[in-house]
């Protein structure tokens, strides 16, 4: 009964500290996916971030400090560019926060509430009568509705292919290799698409890919710039499974991160298609050959291909690929 009490009292306590999101709170959805469950039901993953609108005072030149970067040596452009690309990392992800997602059928689902801002649900949903849509759902209701975007999960039949992709350089021409390089080109310089990565998108489509996942040890605070990216490079709309991250200093992900985090991404992508087969699309400039040749061992029969952009200057005799049968290399 003692036990009871707590139990209650503890329930009671969390929802009156619950609060409805203020007019400086701001909900970011990530894309997410949506899969079969069986009996004509799905479904679809919310993915959502709560974080107050108004940075922190002196934010920008802290950040600055820790990324190494001499603000005074910018141009107005690349100023432009740090201030837009750093937006949410200058600002508190904010727990505890109560909201109800409507979803195109006029459905409604509470999400749970979660104390470093980040809130996920995974919403049972009717099956679409379409072999695969975009299903969009967006805060119900907002008291302060410009400050909420409709986020969407993009469902895949059962069967197919899905081709998982990482970002920087394989899709954005990043130099990862070159840490001050990478900080530049990530925060400072125009965003620029790699000149090849539009055959090998070609290339995994006619090898049957219709549906798309972007895995990547880049911080979800990127999120808006990427997706603006991906957009004006015309690159297919897809998922997105960043890392969570709220330390600055944490930007580069150390190597055993990176490695755990995209490791669990692809599991979950094939434990929610049990069915489909994945195409593994990567560079050779940090993990990528090594992960993707555990994953191809560790699940016979689930990956088609693999394919990665050579940026080491290696070739398919490198010990980094003896266990990829079905590897693809390009520049």
């Amino acid at each position: 009964m003692k036990l009871k009490l707590l139990l209650f009292a503890v329930t009671v306590f969390t929802a009156l500290n619950a609060s409805e999101l203020r007019s400086d709170e701001y909900v970011m959805f990530i894309p997410s996916i949506a899969y079969d469950i069986g009996n004509g039901t799905i479904e679809a993953e919310v993915e959502a971030f709560v974080y107050e609108k108004e940075g922190r005072l002196g934010a920008s030149s802290a950040l600055a400090l820790a990324l190494g970067i001499d603000m005074d040596n910018l141009s107005a452009k690349e100023k432009q560019r740090f201030y837009e690309r750093t937006a949410l990392f200058r600002i508190d992800f904010e727990g505890d926060k109560e909201f109800v997602v409507k979803f195109e059928d006029n459905s409604l689902h509470k999400m749970p509430k979660n104390k470093d801002g980040k809130s996920s649900a995974a919403v049972k949903l009717k099956k679409p009568k379409n072999t695969k849509r975009e299903i969009t759902f967006e805060v119900q209701e907002p008291k302060y509705p410009k400050n909420v975007e409709k986020g969407f999960a993009l469902y895949s039949p059962a069967d197919g292919v899905s081709a998982v992709f990482d970002i920087d350089d394989t899709i954005k021409d990043s130099n990862v290799l070159d840490k001050k390089a990478l900080l530049i080109n990530t925060f400072l310089n125009e965003y620029k698409i790699v000149d090849s990565i539009k055959e090998i998108f070609d290339l995994t489509k006619r090898s049957g890919a219709d549906a798309f996942h972007y895995v990547s040890a880049s911080p979800v605070q990127l999120y808006p710039e990427l997706s603006r990216f991906f957009e004006k490079a015309g690159v297919p709309k897809g998922t997105f499974h960043l890392r969570d991250t709220t330390d600055i200093s944490n930007f580069i992900a150390l190597k055993q991160s990176t490695i755990t985090h995209k490791k669990s991404a692809i599991e979950k992508l094939f434990k929610a298609y049990p069915n489909r087969k994945f195409i593994l699309v990567g560079d050779s400039g940090e993990n990528d050959p090594e992960i993707y040749a555990d994953i191809y061992k560790t699940h016979p029969g689930k990956v088609l291909l693999i394919i990665i952009r050579d940026i080491t200057d290696e070739n398919k005799t490198s010990p980094r690929f003896k266990d990829m049968e079905q590897l693809v290399l390009f520049k």
